[in-house]
């Protein structure tokens, strides 16, 4: 009896679960980035005097090689997060970043990404790194790592806490935590 039971029941399973697979849509890597990034901004908190009111936008800025086009556009249409909009800016000097509250950084050179840390350092920005080595021992928050990496991503929580940015639990356990190298020159 038990045994017809489980066989019904994973027969079940198939039945439901094999249309979903053979029907699954498939994500470029900047598609699937675009969209953990809206999710960063679901599971971050900041400081309320880092908006100007309850409904300015969280504004996402992109630093570097613009990798995304069109793509975190789309992905974040039409979205909104405790009722604020999402806006796109585009930087390529760190002297520009004044109201951001996501700042993507890609393709950089340890010095401009070295630099480019220590202007935002103790601000209220969450920066994310598209698979920078050593991103988060800098000073960066979130980086992406590679493809196949059993995490998607590694996170810098001390520094996140000293921008006054807090993280919750439920990202931070779906990241490799790192910390900031502590030799400073």
């Amino acid at each position: 009896m038990i045994r017809k039971l489980t066989i019904s029941l994973s027969f079940l399973f198939l039945v439901i679960l094999i249309p979903k697979i053979t029907s699954a849509q498939k994500f470029t890597e900047y598609e699937v980035k675009a969209g953990y990034i809206y999710n960063f901004a679901r599971f971050v908190e900041w400081p309320k005097d880092s908006f100007a009111n309850e409904t300015s936008p969280i504004v996402i800025g992109i630093y570097g090689n613009d990798r995304f086009g069109e793509i975190i556009r789309r992905t974040i249409r039409n979205s909104s997060i405790e009722g604020r909009s999402f806006v796109i800016k585009y930087y390529n000097q760190p002297s520009q970043i004044q109201q951001c509250h996501i700042l993507f950084v890609s393709e950089l050179t340890k010095t401009e990404t070295m630099n480019l840390l220590k202007v935002v350092k103790k601000k209220s920005i969450l920066t994310v790194g598209d698979n920078i080595q050593g991103f988060c021992q800098m000073g960066g928050i979130i980086n992406f790592t590679p493809q196949y990496d059993r995490h998607r991503f590694e996170i810098n929580n001390i520094t996140a806490k000293n921008n006054d940015l807090i993280i919750s639990s439920k990202l931070l356990t779906l990241a490799k935590i790192v910390t900031i190298n502590e030799i400073e020159f």
